[in-house]
């Protein structure tokens, strides 16, 4: 891929992005993925005073925070909350273990209750994206403006972690105003 992304639209980032990850093979993904965890592990600036996270996962292309991570975060006091995909955008539900999650009909993992969490009350957010920029933090989702939304709620006040691996970060990736632009990223290196 070029190194111009500047030039690119979001569209063809995303073309490119995807076509990196069917080069990748499945033992790779997750060697990938079990290395991005153990660094978000390490990160005890995140992890030091039990509050309430939000997690994601269930796509081939994402890390498994589900396996390990979820019940770690859990044995160190963390209350843990997956998004419910609905048409008024994602909504944190509280989960108690993987079962308690059920694939949604994007892919992904989603709750299987429907109590929601006031998205005030989240303490760390760990965001997935296509692709990351390495210069301002810019994310370039999937195309459905779900996170972007959420993240611009005003009672919005936790701590943004991008999670992906290290192909998906980029010089730079286009970026709307209504983009959000996440300040800290994990990947596996």
């Amino acid at each position: 891929m070029a190194e111009a992304t500047d030039t690119w639209t979001k569209e063809a980032v995303r073309r490119s992005i995807r076509e990196r990850f069917r080069a990748v093979p499945e033992g790779t993904l997750r060697r990938w993925s079990e290395q991005l965890v153990g660094r978000l592990q390490a990160r005890e600036d995140l992890w030091a005073r039990p509050g309430m996270a939000a997690l994601f996962g269930g796509l081939r292309n994402e890390p498994d925070l589900v396996s390990t991570f979820l019940p770690w975060l859990q044995a160190r006091g963390w209350r843990t909350v997956f998004f419910k995909v609905g048409q008024a955008g994602l909504v944190p539900v509280e989960v108690r273990g993987p079962q308690d999650l059920r694939r949604g009909t994007l892919g992904v993992w989603e709750p299987a209750g429907d109590e929601p969490v006031r998205t005030g009350d989240l303490d760390v957010i760990l965001v997935p994206g296509l692709a990351f920029s390495a210069r301002d933090g810019a994310r370039l989702g999937r195309g459905g403006g779900y996170y972007d939304r959420l993240l611009a709620d005003p009672a919005m006040r936790a701590q943004l972690v991008g999670v992906g691996y290290h192909m998906q970060l980029l010089p730079d990736v286009p970026c709307e105003p209504h983009d959000a632009r996440i300040p800290d990223l994990v990947t596996e290196l």
